[in-house]
């Protein structure tokens, strides 16, 4: 009977100090983890998507779909991001090399939105379906969606007469996704951004190193007529009567979005009327 009891009281230490180290181990793993909601994750300084999605134990394909992001995406810190739930299936992520899907476009989609939810860019998706005209798509089209391997490789056709930059739609589609920001003089962020924030912003979510400064942007690509604008094209200002201090990005149809410190906030105005339409000085196109 003693050595039993003995045997009992050792294994109650045992587990005690078991227990008090499985504890231990779980206090570390959750201080190890940034700040975290039920349903959200804050972005953190360094952060990318792979590192997220690593972190949270879901595929970076999943982690994109559920935020709407791409690959080329740019995260900042402070920024609120959707937490996946885990095996969640990956709806809108980039289709397997070699597999092309398809979606049928419904009422109220855009071809930026359809491309940004599989993964892919705005000239790919167009490419592969022969769209010349990328405002323009059908309610009830099928859309094939290309590989990721044909995404890559395969050439732009060639423009044909009125066609659209589709590459530059996709500047319009990322820009417009910020309407509504309010206006922050040098703010880049979603907590606030100015006319050359917003389109360095969207540049650098595409890809292209782009200056913080209108003045700077204007160096940018190369020059187009006003009557050669097409979507995605820097357009430029005078507004203060000491050379270029205004930059916004040409939609088409004689529209530009820009944050504008008298609207103060992200929105479209009219180019071709008005007050923007006397201080024109010209425009670039980057794409």
């Amino acid at each position: 009977m003693g050595g039993t009891g003995k045997q009992q009281g050792m294994m109650t230490r045992h587990s005690k100090a078991l227990i008090t180290t499985l504890g231990g181990v779980a206090a570390v793993l959750l201080i190890g983890l940034p700040a975290l909601s039920a349903q959200t994750y804050t972005v953190r300084q360094g952060d990318s998507a792979w590192k997220i999605a690593k972190r949270l134990g879901v595929s970076t394909a999943t982690f994109l779909a559920a935020n709407h992001l791409t690959e080329r995406s740019v995260l900042h810190p402070g920024q609120s991001l959707v937490v996946p739930e885990r095996g969640q299936a990956q709806a809108g992520s980039a289709p397997a090399p070699g597999k092309p899907t398809t979606y049928t476009v419904k009422r109220g989609d855009t071809l930026g939105a359809i491309a940004r939810r599989h993964g892919l860019s705005v000239a790919a998706l167009a490419r592969e379906n022969g769209i010349t005209n990328p405002h323009r798509i059908r309610a009830g089209r099928t859309l094939r969606m290309p590989s990721a391997s044909a995404a890559r490789g395969r050439p732009a056709p060639p423009n044909t007469a009125g066609a659209e930059n589709a590459s530059g739609s996709a500047l319009v589609d990322t820009a417009l996704g910020y309407r509504g920001v309010p206006y922050r003089w040098a703010g880049m962020t979603t907590r606030g951004m100015d006319c050359s924030g917003l389109v360095a912003r969207v540049l650098l979510s595409h890809g292209i190193r782009a200056p913080h400064s209108s003045r700077e942007l204007y160096k940018l690509g190369t020059a187009v007529s006003r009557d050669q604008l097409q979507a995605g094209d820097l357009v430029f200002f005078n507004t203060r009567g000491r050379g270029i201090s205004h930059v916004g990005i040409y939609m088409g149809d004689g529209k530009f979005v820009h944050a504008s410190s008298s609207g103060g906030k992200v929105k479209t105005d009219r180019l071709d009327t008005g007050y923007y339409q006397r201080r024109y000085v010209g425009a670039r196109r980057v794409m």
